[in-house]
């Protein structure tokens, strides 16, 4: 590659596209929060002892993160709708969300059968069976079939009732209260569990993306203000992991709103743009660190790091997400994109015939 090629692989600057830089800053500390869980949880794996306090402070964050992910897909629902149709909305969920699942999830599982020496999972033929039916057993892929199956069945359920907002809600609130009947199967509990916060985001759209509304969020006095209420139910969560199912609901929308409000103050001042960078590419992230860090992982335990589990799981993070990034970019240049998006193509969208109904939102 030429030297500029290599000047544009390493730098680390937030894009400058276009983009709303509150929703990538929300995204990027949602996905270090994602990294710290699984390289944590990959240590204790290997046998290392971690301190109590580095594993209350992922189980504090851990009511937010996913939840956060699912509010802001929803946040472009009905944008998504508008501009591409209902088809070319369903054909591009397919090729990003549910094609890259599935050959991920294939190409993980081979590597952790091949290399089973170098990784803690076990894996066998069978867990080909789990892609469809037990996403949660395959580590940390199971949220890209879970946004996929919410959207999937929020379009449907919008087609159904002709895009009535109030409906949502119902089928929300259903599935959230059945979501503890369908708990041993993960395909279906991640569904009932995580359609509520797609739906909130569907609905608050036209308040987040409001002007006076977002100076309001990117008020420090406001998030000030929500700090100790913050802190109180993520300490509160800590204690009571196994709690109802809406009290959960409530605590993870304050977390959600906490970390939103943190992004407004980040994105106003352009602070720490490196977190702008890694939600920017949070969903290549996602998919590509935990093969990652495994690998650096076996060899890094052979070494003195081993006995510094603080400074390793810092240190594994950060190779993680930088990795992550470098190898995505690598394959962009090689032309290797098809590992990432999926090849299908929707008809062309005539907007002059608007498919949805939204002009009759029922509240």
């Amino acid at each position: 590659m030429p030297g500029t090629t290599f000047k544009e692989l390493f730098n680390f600057k937030p894009p400058q596209a276009n983009r709303l830089g509150w929703i990538d800053y929300a995204k990027g500390i949602a996905i270090i929060l994602v990294v710290y869980r699984h390289v944590l949880y990959g240590l204790k794996s290997s046998g290392m002892i971690v301190s109590q306090w580095i594993i209350d402070g992922n189980n504090m964050f851990y009511s937010f993160r996913m939840p956060l992910f699912f509010l802001l897909s929803g946040l472009f629902f009905e944008r998504s709708i508008t501009r591409k149709g209902e088809m070319g909305f369903f054909v591009t969920r397919v090729n990003t969300l549910l094609y890259p699942y599935i050959l991920w999830a294939f190409i993980q599982i081979t590597l952790q059968m091949l290399f089973s020496s170098f990784v803690n999972a076990r894996r066998t033929g069978a867990d080909y069976l789990n892609i469809l039916i037990q996403p949660r057993h395959l580590d940390q892929l199971w949220y890209l079939f879970a946004l996929f199956n919410v959207t999937l069945l929020y379009l449907l359920v919008a087609k159904l009732f002709r895009y009535d907002k109030f409906a949502q809600v119902l089928v929300s609130l259903g599935l959230l209260a059945i979501a503890p009947l369908v708990n041993s199967i993960s395909t279906l509990y991640d569904v009932a569990l995580h359609y509520i916060f797609f739906c909130i985001g569907h609905l608050t759209a036209n308040y987040f993306f409001a002007e006076k509304t977002q100076d309001k969020l990117s008020s420090a006095y406001g998030l000030l203000a929500l700090l100790p209420v913050f802190a109180a139910c993520q300490y509160y969560f800590l204690y009571h992991l196994q709690m109802n199912l809406f009290l959960y609901a409530v605590i993870a929308l304050i977390g959600s709103l906490f970390v939103i409000m943190l992004s407004f103050q980040l994105s106003k001042y352009n602070a720490l743009p490196f977190l702008r960078t890694f939600g920017h590419y949070s969903l290549f992230i996602y998919l590509l660190h935990v093969p990652i860090v495994s690998v650096i992982r076996y060899f890094l335990l052979g070494t003195i790091m081993k006995e510094h589990i603080e400074m390793l799981l810092l240190l594994l993070i950060f190779i993680a997400i930088f990795f992550s990034i470098i190898v995505y970019r690598i394959c962009m240049r090689l032309k290797l994109g098809f590992l990432f998006t999926g090849p299908f193509k929707a008809k062309p969208y005539n907007p002059q015939q608007p498919e949805m109904a939204t002009k009759k939102n029922h509240v």
